[in-house]
């Protein structure tokens, strides 16, 4: 009787904890996470493949690792005027690149790269790293390395289809105009700042808003950021404000904006990084579109933006 009374016991544990083995706690569709995973790990892949090839040196070996065939998007050549004006010419043809690179690299080489913040996004990742290179000139290497920002988008297949990148660089050295009589915000107070920034900026996208976007920027903005108005799949530069104003006037026109959310965001005291999906209507015709965009935001002396660069997925 006793055995038979812990036997019975014994089963019904059992069943209770095969019972609890059986629930579900994250039930998300098993396919949708292979593919979202895999497309991250590709992203990575890719990115890696690039950076291998940078810490070469060997140009040859780096073009391979772009995509066969454009458009590009590269912006790794920023310029910072000593009164605080920021030129990112945009390159999107293979041999722009490769003259750009032989540039770069015959200046420095690029020793190594430690990402502090890594994100593998479905079409691109993202880099914060501290990155390490020798000037070929003196053979000089800063000891504790640069921050750096880059974003690399890929496509389905093999290679990147482009390099954005920003070296930090402190507020009070960046914006047009005379300098405010407060003091660059840094620290917590700057992130929030700009997390709040961003927020007016999205409140203005969703509201079809281009004078609301233009007062989230400083007058001396430089925006690279994919042409959607005229689908040239490739990025364009915006210098200042009255060409940012053109572009979203012909944006708007063409796009009614119905939805603009974060997907993930990074506020540090020197930049943002945000990857938004946005859901938009076609003015003419009624067609329905969405498309990703990851961007870098950098802050000027004013606390406003003075740089936007990213790219995006294909409308669809």
């Amino acid at each position: 009787m006793l055995l038979s009374s812990i036997i019975d016991l014994g089963v019904k544990n059992g069943d209770a904890v095969n019972e609890k083995r059986s629930v579900k706690a994250i039930d998300i569709d098993p396919d949708l996470l292979r593919r979202a995973s895999a497309a991250a790990l590709h992203a990575g892949v890719e990115a890696w493949i690039h950076m291998d090839a940078e810490f070469s040196g060997d140009i040859d070996r780096l073009m391979t690792t772009l995509v066969d065939k454009g458009p590009y998007a590269y912006t790794i050549v920023p310029q910072v005027s000593p009164e605080g004006v920021v030129r990112s010419p945009v390159m999107t043809t293979f041999e722009d690149i490769r003259q750009c690179y032989k540039f770069v690299r015959g200046r420095s080489d690029l020793l190594r790269v430690e990402p502090l913040v890594e994100i593998k996004g479905s079409f691109y990742v993202f880099h914060n790293n501290l990155s390490y290179g020798r000037i070929r000139e003196t053979g000089y290497e800063k000891p504790d390395g640069t921050p750096t920002l880059a974003i690399f988008p890929v496509s389905e297949g093999k290679g990147i289809t482009g390099e954005l990148v920003w070296a930090k660089v402190p507020r009070a050295m960046l914006g047009a105009g005379p300098a405010p009589a407060e003091v660059p915000l840094e620290g917590n107070a700057a992130r929030r700042q700009l997390l709040l920034l961003h927020e007016d900026y999205l409140k203005a996208l969703r509201a079809n808003d281009a004078d609301g976007i233009l007062a989230t920027m400083n007058d001396g903005i430089q925006g690279n950021v994919r042409d959607y108005v005229d689908d040239t799949g490739t990025l364009i530069g915006l210098n200042g404000k009255n060409a940012y104003r053109v572009h979203l006037k012909k944006f708007f026109e063409r796009y009614e904006v119905l939805k603009a959310d974060h997907l993930c965001r990074i506020a540090e005291d020197w930049y943002l990084f945000a990857e938004i999906r946005l859901e938009l209507r076609e003015r003419k015709g009624g067609a329905s579109l969405a498309w990703n965009c990851a961007e870098i935001f950098v802050p000027a002396k004013d606390n406003r933006f003075i740089v936007q660069t990213g790219h995006g997925t294909d409308p669809g």
